[in-house]
């Protein structure tokens, strides 16, 4: 404890990091807006199965339980969708409150 910050070494990320093991650079993890782009294009996409299942259950080429099913999911996939967009203004509404 009597070492002051100046006089501990750190190492470097090269050192710290396994061999042979290539880092990642912030460039090729997709972030936040790319997950919640592919989420909402996923939503879509089961709303789209859900209408496409109601259309063949009322022209009798899909059983009701079936048609009921993708219609649920949908349902369950948008809900989830609209409660992570209520947590994100949430954290947005509280980091503009923050005072610098």
């Amino acid at each position: 404890m009597g070492k002051s910050m100046d006089t501990i070494n750190f190492k470097s990320l090269e050192q710290i990091a396994p061999q042979g093991q290539k880092q990642i650079t912030r460039s090729q993890e997709p972030g936040f807006a790319d997950k919640l782009k592919e989420s909402i294009v996923a939503v879509n996409k089961s709303q789209q199965n859900a209408d496409h299942a109601m259309e063949k259950v009322i022209k009798g080429e899909l059983g009701i339980h079936e048609g009921l099913l993708k219609i649920q999911e949908a349902d369950i996939s948008l809900k989830l969708l609209l409660q992570v967009r209520k947590k994100v203004m949430d954290a947005y509404t509280e980091i503009i409150r923050m005072q610098l």
